[in-house]
Formats: structure tokens, C-alpha cells, sequence
């Protein structure tokens, strides 16, 4: 791959989403976007399914693909990078897919993951925003939130990724709000980043007055004794939930370290109430901005 090309396709293919850009080097010509991720997929499908996206594009374009369909269980495995790792490595460290109806390149970018077995940890997809965000760049260092199911906290210096951890916050979330004997006593509905029992959360767990488990069951507690108040319940939970991790992530953290926060969704705006509350400086991005990018940074490194 020593040729830039002027023309070429960007894939984001996630767990639940797809979108296709066909692109003229760093401009969108036309997005396409349909609700086939993996999870959606049997293994065989996922080359009729981007041909099916092309469809009325030129038919010679290389295509760059980043997220989950380079996972074990997607089109084909992109294995991981093992810290530390450059993210200009991440972009030329990517795989070629075995096509069958495409008669054009097709290549995956891989993931990230930290070998070391006291912190074991991997990310896929995360890597092409951070390239989106410029650290890719030999010089560039900083702090990165990406809020989500499973959030990301990752350290860059000079360009590479040297450590970064998960938190299962999201997920723990759902898992509470849905299945547990907490589900009696919280809102689906949601609520914003002001919602007073949201601040109060994310401040107990700033300040670990109370254990995290413990927190957890007083909100079943009040509403039996004190206040029956579902929306409140809810909005509490999510705060004291995200204090936790907001205070285990920046502990070590110089006072005036800077958080770029990514993301653009209602999560994100949560993430960056919290941070206030720490009394961070938090610089935003657009998530789904990131993505694309990134995947046009890659396509910079793999044909310069």
C-alpha cells in the first residue's frame, strides 16, 4: 500500500451500527449508515452486506474499516497491538480481508490491548478516534474519556498509547436498572446532567462517604422509608455510579491535567457534569466526527 489513492471508502462497523463513507482523500462525497452490525451478522453475511452499501459507487476504490467486524466473531480477525503501542502503528498495523465478490482492497484496522495479566484490557473501534482526535501526532500527549457501555480512560505521551482502563459503568447501569431488585424503584425516563439527585450522586461518589454497595442499596431503602421517587431513584444511581469511576480515573492525575471528552450523545454531557464537579477542565469532541477522522488519519499513514 504505497499509493495514495484520491478516491476511497471509510467503514465504522460497530456492534449495532454501520456507516460507510465514500470519501476524496479527507472529504465525505455521501454517508450511508443501517442498523447491521455484528450482532445482527452471521459471519458469511458480512461481505454481501458492505456490497450491498456500495452499491453505485465506483467499484475499484479501496475500503479502511474500523470497530467490531475485526473482532474473533466479525468478518475477520484484525489481532490486537500490545501496549505500548503508537497509534500511527495501529494505522499501518492494518489487515487485509480475504474478499470473495469484491474485486478491490479491503482492509481492517486492529485494536489495542494491555498484556500485563494485573490489568488486562483491550479496546476496538476507540483507537480510530483517538487518531481522529490527533494523537496520532509524534508530540501529542493527553487524557481521553470515551463514555459508553464499557468507558475507556487512556493516557497518550508523544503519540502512543501507554496504558488505559475500562470501566464496566454503563453496563453495571443497565444491569441494575433492569434486573436487580432496584428495578421496582427507578424511572426508565430519562434525565439531565442537572437533576439534583444526579449532582448528589456523582458528589458521594467523589467523596466515598459511602461504600459504593452500600449506596447502592440505600436507594431501595429510601424509596421503602423516606421518599418513593423513581425519576430521582434513577438519576441518583447514574451520578453515584459515575463518581466512582470519575474519582478511581483522575486520582493520579496532576490537578490541572486536562480531559478531552468524546462523545456527543446525552452520556456524554453526564460525563462532563461529573468532571465539573471535580473541578476538571474538560474539553469536548464529537464522537461519531472522531470516527471518521480517524479512519481518513489512518488512510494518511498507511499511503504516506
Amino acid at each position: 500500500m504505497n499509493d495514495f489513492q484520491q478516491e476511497w471508502v471509510a467503514v465504522d462497523w460497530g456492534t449495532t451500527h454501520f456507516r460507510v463513507w465514500r470519501m476524496s482523500r479527507a472529504d465525505v462525497i455521501e454517508g450511508r449508515e443501517a442498523s447491521c452490525g455484528l450482532l445482527a451478522l452471521q459471519k458469511d453475511q458480512f461481505e454481501s452486506t458492505l456490497v450491498n452499501h456500495l452499491h453505485g459507487w465506483p467499484v475499484n476504490t479501496p475500503v479502511l474499516m474500523s470497530g467490531m467486524v475485526g473482532s474473533r466473531q466479525g468478518w475477520q480477525e484484525a489481532p490486537y497491538l500490545f501496549l505500548p503501542v503508537s497509534l500511527r502503528e495501529v494505522a499501518v498495523g492494518a489487515v487485509k480481508v480475504q474478499t470473495k465478490e469484491l474485486n478491490r482492497k479491503v482492509h481492517i484496522l486492529p485494536g489495542v490491548a494491555c498484556q500485563d495479566q494485573h490489568r488486562p484490557d483491550v479496546m476496538r473501534g476507540e483507537e480510530t478516534q483517538l487518531l481522529g482526535l490527533g494523537a496520532g501526532v509524534e508530540d501529542w500527549a493527553g487524557v481521553i474519556c470515551l463514555p459508553g457501555t464499557h468507558s475507556k480512560w487512556v493516557m497518550v505521551e508523544n503519540g502512543v498509547v501507554n496504558s488505559f482502563d475500562t470501566y464496566l459503568t454503563g453496563e453495571l447501569f443497565s444491569i441494575l436498572r433492569q434486573h436487580s431488585i432496584l428495578r421496582h424503584d427507578l424511572e426508565t425516563e430519562e434525565f439531565n446532567a442537572e437533576h439534583p439527585a444526579f449532582v448528589n450522586g456523582v458528589e458521594v461518589g467523589l467523596s466515598e462517604s459511602t461504600p459504593l454497595l452500600t449506596s447502592l442499596f440505600r436507594v431501595r431503602a429510601r424509596s421503602l422509608l423516606i421518599d418513593r421517587d423513581p425519576l430521582a431513584n434513577a438519576a441518583f444511581l447514574s451520578g453515584r455510579l459515575l463518581g466512582e469511576e470519575v474519582r478511581s480515573a483522575i486520582k493520579n492525575l496532576p490537578k490541572m491535567e486536562k480531559i478531552h471528552l468524546v462523545g456527543g450523545s446525552s452520556l456524554t454531557k453526564l460525563y462532563a457534569k461529573a468532571l465539573t464537579l471535580a473541578e476538571r477542565e474538560v474539553q469536548q469532541h464529537s464522537g461519531d466526527d472522531l470516527v471518521r477522522l480517524g479512519l481518513t488519519a489512518a488512510w494518511r499513514f498507511l499511503y504516506s
